[in-house]
């Protein structure tokens, strides 16, 4: 995922945490690129342009 490309109907800059209170305790929480997994897989998205195939 890239937080820096949109869905079409919501932003992906930011997506729900749930806290240790459960699901009554949703928060917000910016989004990592690659779901946090940049550092492992950013060599398989080497040349491609990440606006178009995000």
């Amino acid at each position: 995922m890239n937080p820096h490309v949109d869905h079409p109907r919501w932003s992906q800059a930011t997506e729900r945490f749930i806290g240790s209170g459960g699901i009554l305790d949703v928060q917000r929480q910016p989004t990592l690129l690659f779901n946090g997994y940049a550092n492992e897989v950013a060599s398989l998205y080497r040349g491609l342009n990440l606006r178009e195939n995000f």
